[in-house]
């Protein structure tokens, strides 16, 4: 009987472990910077917070976002085409979440500007969806 207990355990484990991998990869999240090169984080939802590995949006807010790329150069690449485009769809980017955790999502994002001020880039809003970690 204790073998039995131990398989349905490992059983249920395992199903829990799809379950939360399945969980994640539907996961979404969005946030804000500022639009400069190490922008600092301004605004971020739970969700967000927590697919990328923090408690809640407090323990993020303050990170410079560069700081949360795996290779500076995919946050070059997203700068460009947001000042090229004012835009970016779709564009799978590898993250660093806390403890230096590696994973990839899939980013939308877009530049705000300030109306007030010659329409200057005020901010950078993206949405992002969980798609792998490594």
């Amino acid at each position: 009987m204790n073998n039995a207990t131990l398989l349905t355990e490992e059983k249920v484990k395992k199903q829990e472990a799809k379950l939360e991998i399945t969980t994640k990869a539907t996961k979404k999240g969005w946030f804000e910077y500022e639009s400069s090169y190490d922008g600092v984080m301004l605004n971020i939802d739970i969700e967000g917070a927590r697919l990328l590995g923090f408690a809640s949006p407090n323990d993020v807010i303050g990170i410079k976002i560069n700081e949360l790329y795996a290779h500076p150069y995919d946050h070059e690449k997203t700068l460009s085409m947001l000042v090229r485009d004012g835009k970016v769809n779709e564009f799978f980017t590898l993250m660093k979440g806390k403890d230096d955790r590696l994973f990839y999502i899939k980013q939308n994002s877009k530049i705000i500007v300030d109306d007030h001020h010659y329409n200057l880039p005020a901010k950078v809003q993206s949405s992002f969806e969980f798609s792998q970690s490594i």
